[in-house]
């Protein structure tokens, strides 16, 4: 089921994949023209970097550190990504867990090996991707559960250094040869290598979908898998454990 949530004039959609388990995503471009005072980014993705300032936005989101990153971007593709991405996991956060916090005091660090987390309340389990036109971002209300997130556009049917790269013999011996089954996979096998907060620290073939089950170096894993079309040309998935 999908359930529109409105935060500052900005539609956010909502999926309820399991109980305690959230999942908004929102168009770059409402997010941007909800938080910005001027500029039309909708055309954003051949544009050279801008100079961010803490009053070009709305409403104050950005720490002092989080601006310095983002104007150290070399591309306006990229920046945008970003604030978008950092603008849907603060207000989730926010909205489940730090009500009372100010957005620009809620930031995120990062392990070793690159995943996000609260740097006040580590044990929350987030996740965010973002793909083209659109960002998602998930939580987990019961902090003793990961999760993983990733979205892709469904894009034309990969060629086959792409397939070898991404999937292993077996894989592609189940894999439907059609690009919304290929990108579904891709998007599962990211979002649980997110899970398991590796990233590409883990190799691809490390890890194998298989008829809608995941194994990591050859064991089942004893997850969930949720996956969800948007607009007939994205897709989403999500890993969880069982409980």
């Amino acid at each position: 089921m999908i359930l529109p949530l409105i935060q500052n004039g900005l539609r956010i959609n909502t999926l309820f994949p399991k109980p305690g388990i959230f999942i908004w995503y929102s168009r770059i471009s409402g997010i941007i023209d909800s938080i910005l005072h001027k500029g039309n980014y909708h055309n954003f993705r051949p544009m050279v970097n801008e100079i961010f300032k803490k009053d070009d936005f709305i409403q104050p989101f950005l720490s002092e550190t989080e601006l310095k990153t983002v104007n150290g971007f070399k591309a306006l593709k990229k920046q945008v990504e970003w604030i978008s991405g950092r603008y849907l996991i603060k207000k989730m956060i926010a909205y489940f867990f730090l009500q009372d916090i100010p957005l620009d005091e809620i930031t995120l660090s990062y392990l070793n090996e690159g995943a996000p987390f609260v740097s006040c309340r580590p044990e929350i389990p987030i996740s965010l991707s973002h793909s083209n036109d659109y960002t998602a971002v998930a939580c987990n209300v019961d902090t003793t559960h990961p999760i993983g997130i990733d979205l892709e556009k469904i894009a034309s049917m990969p060629d086959q250094y792409f397939l070898n790269t991404a999937f292993t013999q077996n894989e592609l011996l189940t894999l439907e040869k059609e690009a919304p089954s290929v990108f579904k996979n891709w998007t599962i096998k990211e979002a649980y290598l997110k899970y398991i907060k590796k990233g590409f620290n883990e190799s691809l073939h490390k890890v194998e979908v298989i008829h809608d089950e995941i194994f990591h170096h050859h064991i089942k894993a004893d997850v969930d898998i949720f996956s969800h079309a948007i607009d007939s040309n994205y897709i989403l998935s999500l890993i969880t454990g069982r409980h």
